[in-house]
């Protein structure tokens, strides 16, 4: 089951990355004065763009990904073996959708009070946006690969 989710942990561990450079790049260059502290507003849709870039970035990931989601599609029925693939590719457009939707939101109740707990105010709206764009780089990966599959 694994081998249907390589493309999309590939690219969940390169936007988590991506991230984790990108918020200490922004946090360092607001505490030194380079940039104005209101840019932390833009910083989920900075995290949208990186999430983009890692789930459509083809790799040998994606090339397996794909091959196995075929083979698997074609065995489920040979009559119509893009059926199942179709039928993925709207799930996994619908779960992306949705992801990006949610990482565009502001994050929940508790998740603020866990922040806030933690002492820190702004770490509710950048871990939020964060988690939520790695799904959207996780599920727009397989997305990729299942549209590279039909």
């Amino acid at each position: 089951m694994l081998r249907f989710f390589q493309a999309g942990l590939v690219a969940t561990c390169v936007q988590f990355v991506a991230v984790t450079l990108l918020t200490l790049a922004v946090s360092a260059s607001t505490r030194y004065g380079l940039i104005p502290s209101s840019i932390y507003r833009f910083l989920a849709w900075f995290y949208l763009l990186t999430a983009f870039g890692a789930a459509l970035t083809g790799s040998h990931f994606v090339d397996a990904t794909t091959a196995h989601i075929r083979h698997a599609s074609r065995l489920m029925r040979p009559a119509e073996p893009d059926l199942a693939a179709r039928i993925l590719l709207t799930q996994l457009w619908l779960t992306t959708a949705g992801l990006i939707v949610l990482s565009l939101r502001p994050p929940p109740e508790a998740l603020r009070q866990a922040g806030l707990c933690l002492g820190n105010v702004d770490t509710a709206s950048i871990a939020w946006p964060a988690l939520m764009t790695g799904g959207v780089a996780c599920f727009g990966a397989m997305t990729y690969a299942t549209i590279k599959a039909l």
